[in-house]
């Protein structure tokens, strides 16, 4: 494997050999990469991956050697790959070394800027999924993107800080009743986004989100009460989080006050409890972090800081949007092939279920054809034997039973009606018992 900074450099058989043994999924953390540029660079590159049922199959002990497909092609070929790193910054970067200054809010020069941008690898896979006006368009409003000071705050964080507030009143309320109790009297719908945040870092978050959801709406995107984002059909959840210390815990008054009470105690009696008092503090520390889906995030660094970053973050939004596209499209087409197989299924189901029931109802009527002959065949040697009580009449009324019988002739009797010659013998009996029953209603 060749890198350097902000791309990665494997053979096609490196990174198929990879993909095989740990996922795609795998890979793209093993190397920093991004799952929905790293299937589409698989796709391009003619570099076969396994369907997630795959793993699942393969983890339960179950034969999975037929699904593994083969790489084909030239082993050796290299496959670049663009890291998580800003991308946003090696624009910039670029675009100062070509002296192409843009200004905020004239983003006609940035397709220029973009157009001109020398490095293969961001051409071909940054935001490769989008169309190339749409490319542009974000790319132009990530290159811009800026907190702009003394704004109106986006309607859906003025409405989540009104949340806040009012489950904060609902919380004082409940805590000066009588024998409150924080574990079993806790509120319901606790707005819980900005829950691992400082205050201050809540204020910061505010500022951060202001600018991406603006920048959102402004691309064609919504953003949901629950502070979540929309890009097409595909929904985007954030969380954002800041980073503690771990502090040795110093005394409160009440501690302190409970610790000498318990030492007086002590002395007095030997079973004294001493009070639980924690010895380390965890306090927030101001290092903020925003996480896309479970693991992915982009953090405050010693150099720069979320505010620095907000194009890349925006960036990331539409990269995990479209990460959602690829594994919600996967899932439905999954879904699309165990129905169809439910139905194929079913479908051979009804089908044998009929050839049974065909099956039966042909060796029924074959056993009323035997009836049938074995009565004609006894009415001919009846007949040859010349016994005194064959007579015109009985040899009339056997041949109609026989008839009764034939289901290829399937007369009608007058007594006992038409013969299902399709059910099976017990259902068509004639013993006494039947009889009797049918003259008794």
């Amino acid at each position: 494997m060749e890198s350097k900074k902000g791309i990665v450099k494997l053979s096609r058989k490196q990174l198929y050999n990879d993909i095989w043994e740990m996922s795609v999924a795998g890979v793209a953390r093993k190397y920093n990469l991004n799952y929905a540029k790293l299937i589409e660079t698989c796709r391009v590159s003619d570099i076969p991956f396994p369907s997630s049922g795959y793993w699942t199959r393969r983890n339960c002990g179950k034969d999975v050697s037929s699904e593994i497909i083969l790489l084909s092609g030239a082993e050796d070929e290299i496959v670049e790959l663009l890291t998580n790193d800003s991308v946003v910054k090696r624009l910039r970067k670029n675009n100062i070394a070509n002296d192409m200054p843009i200004e905020q809010g004239n983003e006609d020069k940035s397709p220029n800027m973009i157009d001109t941008y020398d490095d293969s690898v961001i051409q071909s896979q940054v935001l490769s999924f989008l169309s190339n006006e749409e490319r542009i368009k974000v790319l132009a409003v990530a290159y811009n993107l800026k907190i702009e000071g003394n704004n109106r705050l986006h309607k859906a964080l003025t409405q989540y800080k009104k949340k806040i507030a009012d489950y904060n009143e609902q919380l004082k309320k409940a805590q000066s009743q009588r024998y409150y109790n924080q574990r079993y009297n806790k509120q319901a719908n606790e707005p819980s986004f900005f829950s691992e945040v400082s205050d201050e870092g809540t204020k910061r978050f505010m500022g951060i989100l202001d600018a991406l959801y603006k920048a959102i709406e402004k691309l064609g995107g919504t953003v949901n009460e629950d502070l979540s984002i929309k890009l097409n059909d595909d929904v985007v959840r954030l969380r954002v989080a800041e980073s503690k210390d771990k502090i040795k815990h110093e005394l409160t008054k009440q501690e302190a006050q409970e610790l000498l009470k318990y030492q007086d105690e002590l002395k007095r009696h030997s079973w004294a409890s001493k009070p639980q008092i924690r010895q380390y503090d965890h306090v927030f520390n101001g290092r903020l972090r925003i996480v896309f889906g479970e693991k992915s995030y982009i953090r405050d660094s010693e150099k720069e800081k979320l505010e620095d970053r907000l194009g890349d973050i925006l960036i990331t939004i539409y990269e995990k949007a479209e990460e959602n596209r690829i594994i919600r499209e996967r899932h439905e087409e999954e879904q699309r092939r165990r129905e169809a197989e439910a139905r194929r299924q079913e479908e051979i189901r009804k089908r044998k279920e009929e050839q049974i029931r065909l099956t039966m109802e042909l060796a029924n009527k074959a056993e009323d054809y035997r009836i049938a002959s074995e009565i004609r065949t006894y009415i001919t040697a009846m007949i040859e034997k010349g016994d005194e009580s064959v007579t015109q009449q009985w040899i009339k009324w056997a041949k109609e039973k026989a008839d009764w019988y034939d289901p290829t002739i399937a007369r009608e009797d007058e007594c006992l009606g038409k013969r299902d010659h399709g059910k099976n013998r017990d259902e068509k009996d004639l013993d006494k018992k039947q009889v009797n029953r049918s003259w008794y209603w």
